[in-house]
């Protein structure tokens, strides 16, 4: 009798820690990845077999092809909302947490070659190759992949090292966004336009019809709503290396934000794209040496409401204070 309290307090305990919310992963390394939050969806990694066929058959059918790139869609806090786009709309190249370049070039054994692995009209692709790690635990839920960057030979000229970690941080998402790109040519020239080159969050399809409800948060003060600025690549001018911005944009009659932040290790310039219905990126010019690859750091914080610039600063310095001690 004398035992019966400390194996009822343990399991009990045992009962509350299972009880307690926290990540997971259900098939890591499958066809459907997906990050959970208290069972509910988070993070979705979507890594389609290439099937350059699906590109033909229609005007410009690389951008609608569901094969050609990968990416990653994010959930709300609930779970229930899909806050990124696919293959949809009248945007159907822009998906989801997504990074690459549609200006790149690069020789061949002596042979100029160029690719645009964002549109990825010509056969290019970014493929999956292999699942590298994945963790979950109460705190945090993060894996790692590698990505082949395909030419239009579909011989890739350069593979990625794509890591995401996501937290819960308030009422939405931390999203930790990291990449290393390894030339595998002896020198690969990334280059492209605000639009179509860089880090990239594109919010849910549906962000095109409440467009005029969307608008951006800068250091320098709170644009209007339906108003957008950007850099422009024939001036060669405009709004670049902001440490923030945020983006405010409506997606079933709920209003969110995501904030997106550069770290300051990364190339410069870091030239701005900002889009009504729901995108928010930056780009910059990198010659890739095949003995020096090109690592990056960015985080996004997506969540339910508005947020403050206030809010936004705090998010930036944890953001490079958190960097330091790697």
């Amino acid at each position: 009798m004398k035992h019966s309290l400390p194996v009822l307090l343990l399991f009990t305990a045992a009962g509350l820690a299972a009880d307690k919310p926290g990540f997971a992963w259900k098939d890591p390394e499958g066809e459907h990845p997906v990050l959970t939050y208290d069972d509910k969806p988070v993070l979705v990694y979507v890594h389609p077999k290439f099937d350059p066929k699906l590109s033909s058959g229609k005007k410009d059918g690389a951008l609608t092809n569901p094969t050609i790139k990968i990416y990653h869609h994010l959930y709300d806090p609930t779970g229930t909302v899909r806050l990124t786009n696919g293959p949809e709309g009248v945007y159907p190249h822009h998906r989801g947490i997504f990074y690459g370049f549609n200006r790149v070039t690069y020789e061949d054994n002596g042979v100029k070659k160029d690719a645009d692995v964002w549109h990825c009209r010509k056969g290019e692709s970014e493929r999956h190759e292999a699942f590298l790690d994945h963790k979950a635990d109460a705190n945090s839920g993060s894996h790692k992949v590698k990505v082949n960057w395909n030419g239009q030979d579909g011989v890739p000229f350069a593979e990625e090292e794509r890591e995401l970690i996501v937290a819960k941080e308030g009422n939405g998402w931390r999203v930790d966004f990291n990449s290393k790109v390894t030339a595998l040519k002896d020198k690969v020239r990334l280059d492209g336009d605000p639009q179509h080159a860089g880090f990239h969050f594109r919010a849910n399809v549906e962000v095109e019809k409440t467009k005029a409800e969307t608008y951006f948060l800068r250091p320098d003060g709170k644009g209007e709503k339906g108003k957008e600025v950007n850099w422009e690549p024939k001036g060669k001018s405009g709004p670049k290396d902001r440490p923030w911005t945020a983006m405010s944009f409506v997606v079933g009659g709920k209003r969110y934000t995501c904030v997106y932040l550069d770290h300051p290790d990364n190339p410069k310039e870091a030239r701005q794209s900002e889009r009504t219905y729901g995108r928010i990126g930056t780009y910059f010019e990198h010659d890739l040496l095949k003995d020096k690859p090109l690592t990056v750091h960015y985080r996004l914080w997506v969540g339910d409401g508005e947020v403050t610039a206030e809010q936004c600063e705090a998010m930036s310095k944890a953001f490079v204070e958190s960097t330091k001690a790697r």
